[in-house]
This record gives structure tokens, C-alpha cells and sequence, in this order.
């Protein structure tokens, strides 16, 4: 009894060690695409330099300078919600993926404090998605309604530095704007070098 006992423990757990080697490598809660991708819809812009998805129901309000466009959630009775701005800057050399580094991210993470001296409790990282690395830089602040939560994703192309600037209450980001945020970066891809803008 046993050994019979013995050998079933050991095929169980040789099984249950080749279904955790097989199993997916859980996916990024900042970034990856809504299992609800009916709720978005491809950015009507006015310039080709790059296409993203962004939520139906959002309002898009043109921008300027760096700031390209701000998609702000129409909250209720005129209360401001949530909001994405997409940004880009011109860098002097082009980037390639090997600059996109924990140094980087760290500079990134400095420029964005001193653009908003009122955050506090800044992090980055360096992530990867479908082969393209980009930053992830977070942190909190005052709001409208309470404390808000921001992420800015920075995802450099060729010369040009993008920046997805998402900023919702701090309250519902895990219930409600996480996964908004992470389908808008997941399907934000720059043109090819070249392809006009």
C-alpha cells in the first residue's frame, strides 16, 4: 500500500511540475490587450504617425505643442473622471532597444518629478511587450476627487519619445482604469521610421 501510495504522490507531482513548466507566463496587468475589446475603438487622428485604441466612450479634445491629444472619460454630472494624454518629444538621436535601460527609466523618472513636483511616491521599471521595451513610470497626487493615480508609459520610437500620460482616482484604478490602461498601451504602435506624420 505504500509504495502504491508513494508512486501516486510521485506521478502527481511530476505532473503538476510539467503543467507549471508548461503553463503561460502570467500576462502584465500595465500592459496587454481587454478581453472586452469592443469597449475601444481606433483612434480617429488627424496625423499617421502612429495608431492606438482607445475607449468608445471617451471624449477625445485636441492638443498642443508635445501634447498630440487628451482622451478624457466624461465623468458624472460634469465631474472630471479619468484621462489619457499622448505626448512625443523629438530626442537628437534616434533610441534603439538596447538604450532602453533601468538608467533611462531613471531619468525618465526624474524629468516626469520635476514636471509635477506635486507627486509623490514615484516608481519605474523597464517592461517589454511584443518585442518593444518601453518605461513604465508611476506615482501619486492630489486630484479632483481625492488622490489620483498617474502612469505614464514612455515608449521611444526611432527619434521620437511617446508618452501615454494616464491619470485616474486612486480609489477605482484596480477595479476599473488598470485594464483600460493597459489595452490603450498595448495597441499603441509608432509608424515605421519615415512613414510621414
Amino acid at each position: 500500500m505504500k509504495t502504491w501510495l508513494s508512486t501516486v504522490c510521485m506521478v502527481l507531482a511530476f505532473d503538476l511540475v510539467g503543467a507549471l513548466a508548461q503553463a503561460p507566463p502570467a500576462s502584465d496587468p500595465w500592459i496587454r490587450k481587454s478581453s472586452k475589446p469592443g469597449d475601444f475603438r481606433a483612434g480617429r487622428l488627424p496625423w499617421n504617425s502612429f495608431s492606438v485604441e482607445l475607449p468608445e466612450d471617451w471624449q477625445l479634445v485636441p492638443g498642443f505643442s508635445t501634447m498630440l491629444v487628451t482622451a478624457a472619460e466624461k465623468g458624472r454630472n460634469n465631474q472630471p473622471a479619468a484621462a489619457i494624454i499622448i505626448e512625443h518629444t523629438q530626442n537628437t538621436e534616434p533610441l534603439n532597444a538596447s538604450d532602453v535601460d533601468e538608467r533611462l527609466a531613471a531619468l525618465e523618472a526624474d524629468w516626469v518629478r520635476q514636471r509635477d513636483p506635486a507627486g509623490e511616491n514615484f516608481e519605474h521599471q523597464v517592461k517589454e511587450f511584443e518585442g518593444r521595451r518601453f518605461l513604465l513610470v508611476q506615482y501619486g497626487r492630489a486630484g479632483f476627487n481625492g488622490r489620483d493615480h498617474v502612469v505614464v508609459y514612455v515608449m521611444p520610437a526611432g527619434k521620437v519619445m511617446y508618452r501615454l500620460i494616464c491619470i485616474a482616482p486612486e480609489k477605482q484604478l484596480a477595479e476599473k482604469y488598470q485594464a483600460i490602461f493597459a489595452h490603450v498601451a498595448a495597441t499603441f504602435k509608432p509608424a515605421a521610421a519615415g512613414s510621414g506624420g
